[in-house]
């Protein structure tokens, strides 16, 4: 009995050391080669000048516009009565007086139209603004500058959804449809515009009149992925 006691538990000891795991050598460490460090000390280096041209760029940008609203809360405050038998520049010119501010008139602008306004108390860019949209203009008040931009024509930039450069249906219907909203239905009497459409980068650029800029705008909205307005008046 005993004996083969032994036997067993000679063959469970056997069985046991014959299903041990076989522990492997752990693998060697490869170091990274020279090449490989300095690609990643550069990718991180473009990385971090990236980022921190990114942030000063911002920064300006902030800097610029808390500049340009600071000087437009501290523009003066002007009062003008006018019949009319005064003009555009006569009704300018008085307005102005004895500020240190140059107007600068746009294509298709006429300094000589005249109006009647009633102005009282209103601050400079307003008031401006007040004497020009009843004659269809835009104006840009620019204070650090001490210039007042009075516009006939305005500006705006689109980018479109992707679509195939091949689509010639598309892109001919589109430059028709914007003819008539540029420059109107009659071939009598056409408003000044431009219309410059690019199908391989997908973009769309038009000047036109600022009275019809609105419908302009409600056309491509749809249409667009992106809108840059190349100027930005006050209107």
């Amino acid at each position: 009995m005993a004996r083969l006691l032994l036997i067993v538990l000679l063959l469970v000891c056997g069985c046991s050391r014959g299903t041990r795991p076989v522990l492997l050598p752990a693998a060697a460490f490869h170091p990274p080669s020279w090449q490989a460090r300095s690609l990643a000390v550069r990718q991180t280096w473009e990385t971090l000048v990236a980022e921190r041209t990114a942030r000063e760029q911002r920064a300006t940008a902030d800097h610029a516009t808390e500049a340009y609203t600071d000087a437009l809360r501290q523009l003066p405050v002007v009062s003008l009565t006018t019949g009319g038998q005064t003009t555009l520049a006569e009704a300018l010119t008085l307005l102005l007086a004895d500020l240190p501010y140059t107007v600068v008139y746009g294509p298709y602008v006429e300094p000589t139209i005249s109006l009647a306004t009633y102005i009282s108390h209103q601050r400079l860019d307003r008031a401006v603004a007040t004497l020009v949209h009843p004659l269809g203009y835009a104006v840009t008040v620019e204070p650090t500058a001490r210039e007042i931009h009075i516009d006939a024509l305005v500006t705006r930039h689109w980018t479109l959804s992707p679509r195939p450069v091949t689509d010639a249906q598309f892109w001919t219907r589109l430059h028709d449809t914007l003819q008539v909203l540029v420059h109107g239905a009659s071939d009598t009497r056409r408003d000044p515009g431009m219309i410059v459409a690019n199908p391989e980068a997908g973009e769309v650029t038009v000047s036109a009149r600022v009275p019809r800029m609105a419908l302009i705008e409600a056309h491509m909205r749809p249409l667009a992925v992106a809108t840059t307005p190349a100027e930005a008046p006050v209107w």
